[in-house]
């Protein structure tokens, strides 16, 4: 075999054709990566005060990615609320308080004056999604977070939950938010 015989065989198995599969793989991957959700986090800020057992906490609210929260979901055993965003949000931190969301929030599930919780050891989900959805549908995309009002009421802080765990973390108020 010549000298210029294999240099252009060489050639050939390093260069693959613009064919192959395994060139748009990568494009492929970077374009569905780019829309899909990144997730975040959620943290309730916990006021190290006896009165916040009676009361919903503020929230903070902070997402990775161009996809803010379109809704978020407050449920426990005895009930459930669902808040629907009535316009999209940019600023991070997001802060909405629960007890009284305003008119940023369309508020759906059991009618009542105020929302307030239950009793101060009940436990809640507090799911945030991207996605408006349909009824029924929980998936929390950008984070969640486990917690009742007894505990945010004996420690002062914030109360972190991710897309990868809702087990609540204590961490500083200026630690929020965690990096993505």
């Amino acid at each position: 075999m010549s000298i210029l015989q294999r240099s252009t065989d060489r050639r050939s198995i390093s260069r693959p054709s613009a064919a192959s599969p395994l060139v748009a793989l990568p494009l492929a991957c970077l374009l569905l990566s780019a829309c899909a959700p990144e997730g975040g986090a959620v943290g309730a800020i916990a006021t190290g005060h006896f009165s916040a057992r009676h009361h919903f906490p503020v929230i903070m609210v902070s997402w990775c990615g161009d996809s803010p929260p379109a809704r978020i979901d407050l449920s426990s055993e005895e009930h459930e609320w669902r808040l629907t965003a009535t316009r999209e949000f940019s600023e991070q931190p997001l802060e909405v308080n629960l007890a009284a969301p305003g008119e940023d929030w369309t508020i759906t599930g059991p009618p009542a004056y105020r929302i307030a919780p239950g009793s101060p050891d009940l436990e809640y989900l507090l799911g945030v999604t991207s996605e408006v959805g349909v009824e029924g549908e929980n998936e929390n995309d950008i984070a969640s977070l486990r917690f009742d009002t007894e505990t945010l009421a004996g420690d002062d802080g914030v109360y972190v939950g991710t897309h990868q765990d809702d087990q609540g973390s204590l961490v500083d108020r200026a630690a929020f938010p965690p990096e993505c």
